[in-house]
């Protein structure tokens, strides 16, 4: 293996490592809304089930108190009319407060009904309240760390961003600018632009090599292009192969 050909093609594949580490890192960066997202929903749902649950509580109780003010005038008015019973002197007269003595417990009768209705759904509610309560502080705690974990992450990701995207133009300035025009080529097409060729097989795209294209890749001078996949490629010999090639040079 000549040394200018091993040299090219080892700084072939630090670049590739560079561009493929980048794309990773980019890839991440892009699911980090979605997981941060993700996170905020599991956190907010239960939030926003424990808000309308003291919502519905609150005003319940208001429901409540509203409806047991009015009983309690209501009460104090029927005192009033069945004491004014003993002054009527007409039986018309009699007759009427009767009616609104009655028509007074029975609309009474319905606020102790709906006052009771109340109470059971405070409980309920309460009982409810306690429980996400609990559920929602451990939630909290959960996504608040979750949350600084993706920041570290996000803050991570494009440390090593910078450091690869610094790196990757030191690694062109090695490469012979016809490599370097290739690579750039073929890697619009494909993420790895650059791959091995293994028993004759191109790991690319798993096609064979034509025999005399094989034969030639053996003399490890030159990078071919597959012709199947156009990627750029080298033969991948075991270790004790590629000594004795060496050898033949």
């Amino acid at each position: 293996m000549t040394t200018d050909f091993q040299t090219q093609l080892a700084a072939l594949k630090e670049l590739q490592e560079i561009d493929l580490r980048l794309d990773k890192i980019a890839n991440d960066l892009d699911k980090l809304p979605e997981r941060i997202a993700e996170t905020e929903s599991r956190y907010f749902q239960i939030k926003e089930e424990f808000d309308n649950v003291v919502n519905e509580l609150n005003e319940t109780e208001q429901l409540k108190k509203k409806e047991e003010k009015e009983l309690e005038y209501s009460s104090e008015e029927l005192k009033k009319r069945e004491t004014k019973l003993y002054a009527i002197k007409t039986n018309k007269e009699y007759q009427a407060v009767l009616k609104e003595i009655a028509d007074t417990k029975k609309l009474n009768k319905e606020r102790e009904e709906r006052i009771l209705t109340y109470m059971e759904k405070i409980e309920f509610l309460s009982k409810k309240n306690t429980q996400l309560s609990g559920e929602l502080a451990d939630k909290k705690v959960g996504y608040e760390k979750e949350k600084n974990l993706l920041e570290i992450d996000e803050q991570e990701f494009k440390k090593q961003l910078v450091e690869y995207e610094e790196k990757r133009p030191e690694i062109e300035g090695k490469l012979d600018k016809v490599f370097l025009r290739k690579y750039n080529f073929v890697r619009a097409r494909y993420d790895s632009a650059i791959v091995s060729v293994k028993n004759g097989v191109c790991q690319g795209c798993s096609m064979n090599m034509p025999a005399q294209l094989y034969n030639e890749m053996l003399h490890l001078i030159e990078l071919k292009n597959c012709p199947s996949c156009h990627r750029m490629i080298y033969v991948e010999l075991p270790v004790d192969e590629a000594d004795k090639e060496e050898e033949k040079l």
